[in-house]
């Protein structure tokens, strides 16, 4: 965590930090970021939701843990949104299999300047991008950012079905499916912006999940 919230400090921009702690987990009192603590354990799309809540700023970005951006990422992915008048704008990332090569950020590249990882999910290899920047991997990225002002339309994010049972594996892909449904603009950014540790046994978007099944129709509450 103490990494997480110094890379944020080195961006080019400044940026406000929230985290949202679970389960009876108390808050470090020198973390320097605004915190939100509950004793209920949370899936991860709950949590995004009481984090969006804590957010005073006019743009939010959901930013993994064991993620990291490169120090001019906020700031070439607000210049992308500004520019193409969009609500939502996601990049492009560096696949990383470990925790210390995830740490060894460097600033954004051209998406061109390193290949797409074809497979899916990814085989182990060094130097390949997820293809989130370009289109390739039909994502948006493993963290996006967007407006605050679409939550005056979509007030949560996505986080439980109509009949009160959890989405686990597909909430950021609902999200953007909501938006793009309402007509809201989303964008890429064709850069590599951070690096993304892959976790080949547990990443939620190569899990087959009973989310995945008829989840659509069921999705009344957000």
């Amino acid at each position: 965590m103490r990494a997480h919230r110094e890379n944020l400090r080195r961006q080019t921009v400044p940026v406000e930090v929230v985290y949202v702690f679970d389960g009876g987990d108390a808050p470090p009192t020198d973390l320097e970021a605004q915190t939100v603590a509950t004793s209920a354990p949370l899936t991860i799309y709950h949590a995004w939701n009481m984090g969006i809540a804590a957010v005073a700023t006019p743009l939010v970005m959901n930013l993994n843990l064991d993620d990291r951006l490169a120090p001019d990422a906020v700031e070439k992915l607000v210049a992308q949104l500004k520019a193409d008048q969009a609500m939502l704008v996601g990049g492009d990332w560096k696949i990383c299999y470990s925790q210390e090569e995830t740490e060894a950020v460097a600033p954004c590249i051209p998406v061109r300047d390193m290949p797409f990882a074809m497979d899916c999910p990814p085989a182990v290899r060094t130097g390949h991008r997820l293809g989130s920047g370009t289109g390739e991997s039909l994502t948006f990225g493993s963290a996006v950012l967007w407006q605050m002002a679409v939550h005056a339309t979509v007030p949560r994010y996505p986080w439980r079905l109509d009949d009160g049972s959890m989405i686990r594996s597909v909430g950021d892909g609902l999200f953007w499916s909501i938006l793009g449904r309402l007509g809201m603009k989303m964008t890429r950014l064709p850069m590599v912006i951070g690096n993304y540790h892959f976790h080949p046994q547990s990443q939620a978007q190569y899990r087959v999940r009973e989310d995945l099944l008829g989840m659509l129709p069921r999705v009344k509450k957000i």
